[in-house]
C-alpha cells in the first residue's frame, strides 16, 4: 500500500510538472505565435517578394490607366496603390513597435522587430497577389 501511495504522488508530481512545463511553453508560442526572431537575410527577401509583386501590380495599375480614362470620377490606380502602399507602410512600421515594445530593452528585440516584419511583408505580398487576380478577372 505504502508502494501505491507513493507512485502515485511520484506520477502526480510529474504530471504537475509536465503541465507546468507545458503551459510556459504555450504562453511563449501564444505570445509570439504571429512572428519569431528572423534575419536580416529573411527580411530582404520578404522584401524583395513583395517588391517583385509590387512592380508588376505597378506595370499593371499604369496600362489600366492608359486603357481606362473614362471621364468624370476617374482615379489613377497607379496613384492608387502608390498612396496604399505609402499608408502601408507607416501602418507596418507601427504595428512593429506596437507587437514588440513589451520586449524593447531585451537581447532578442531587433530579432523579433525583424519577425514582425518579415509577418507583415509576406501578409502585404498576399494581398497583393490576391488584389492581382481580382483585378485580372475583371
Amino acid at each position: 500500500m505504502r508502494k501505491t501511495v507513493s507512485t502515485l504522488v511520484a506520477v502526480a508530481l510529474l504530471g504537475g510538472f509536465i503541465t507546468v512545463a507545458n503551459a510556459q511553453d504555450r504562453r511563449g508560442r501564444d505570445r509570439d505565435d504571429e512572428f519569431g526572431p528572423a534575419t536580416a537575410q529573411q527580411v530582404a527577401n520578404a522584401d524583395r517578394r513583395l517588391n517583385q509583386i509590387y512592380q508588376r501590380r505597378i506595370a499593371d495599375a499604369r496600362a489600366d490607366d492608359r486603357n481606362d480614362r473614362r471621364g468624370r470620377g476617374w482615379y489613377s490606380q497607379e496613384a492608387s496603390l502608390r498612396e496604399s502602399e505609402r499608408a502601408w507602410i507607416t501602418h507596418r512600421d507601427a504595428e512593429c513597435r506596437y507587437l514588440t515594445q513589451q520586449d524593447v530593452g531585451t537581447r532578442n528585440y531587433s530579432a523579433l522587430v525583424r519577425g514582425c516584419l518579415v509577418e507583415q511583408i509576406d501578409d502585404r505580398t498576399e494581398e497583393l497577389r490576391e488584389a492581382e487576380q481580382v483585378l485580372a478577372a475583371r
